[in-house]
């Protein structure tokens, strides 16, 4: 099992994790340590190049995170071939942590 943490401190769309092989990522915890509420966006996209973050491929959309509150991905498991990325945009710039768990298949 690997765990990848990323700090956003940007509001551009930042790749938080990239698969170097099969895997399955296990979950994802989106963790605002700001003072004011924050939303992200959540795009899971292929490495085949033909697009980057968009309305094609985004996953969890406008995901409202409460001040100094996580909010966890765990219920489905994503399968990521050798390429393949997530990446997030908070709304605001260094309010979100992004911890990535995955695991090799």
């Amino acid at each position: 099992m690997a765990i990848l943490n990323t700090f956003l401190s940007t509001t551009n769309s930042t790749t938080v994790f990239t698969a170097n092989a099969e895997c399955a990522v296990t979950v994802v915890y989106l963790c605002n340590h700001s003072g004011g509420d924050a939303s992200v966006n959540v795009y899971c996209i292929s490495d085949d190049g033909s697009t980057g973050a968009s309305t094609d491929n985004i996953i969890y959309s406008d995901l409202s995170i409460t001040s100094n509150d996580t909010y966890v991905i765990s219920t489905e498991k994503l399968v990521l071939d050798i390429g393949d990325y997530l990446q997030v945009e908070a709304n605001v710039a260094n309010a979100v942590t992004v911890t990535v768990s995955t695991m090799s298949i």
